[in-house]
């Protein structure tokens, strides 16, 4: 017997009104190039303790798909409670605007199980190609044996 639930899900799903979200996994992946989209504060549940915690939605864009990542807002101390100093990840996309480019990748602090995610500005003008250019037409001038016949 099929659940009012499931009967409203498939109408949905059939019309085309749902969306699949894509969240981002960092560990165990390449780099990431990412386009900033958007960010929104949520209340969440940490994963670990399945208690409730502040978070923030990140919208990217990666490859023209949309894509998001959650977070803590906050860093936690040792004791696991959430301070007033935000997360790295908070901290390293301080400093991106909506619509600009990033790359993102995960880096393992060493000789722990721990990482981050580091984050670094795309620069906006993409770079250019310097090509050499050979013209034997141009002629090649000895220093040592230039004089100025002006």
């Amino acid at each position: 017997m099929e659940t009012i639930s499931s009967k409203l899900y498939n109408e949905a799903r059939e019309k085309g009104l749902m969306g699949k979200k894509e969240y981002i996994k960092f560990k165990g992946t390449d780099k990431h190039i990412l386009k900033f989209i958007k960010d929104e504060l949520i209340d969440g549940t940490n994963f670990r303790t399945k208690q409730p915690e502040k978070k923030v939605r990140y919208t990217f864009e990666e490859d023209h798909i949309e894509k998001f990542y959650e977070t803590a807002t906050y860093r936690k101390n040792a004791e696991g409670e959430e301070t007033e100093e935000p997360s790295n990840f908070v901290q390293g996309m301080s400093t991106i605007n909506y619509g600009e480019s990033l790359s993102a990748e995960y880096t393992p602090i060493e000789g722990t199980f721990k990482g981050f995610i580091k984050i670094d500005k795309l620069s906006d003008t993409p770079k250019k190609k310097v090509e050499e250019i050979i013209d034997d037409s141009i002629p090649t001038i000895d220093e040592n044996n230039y004089t100025n016949n002006l």
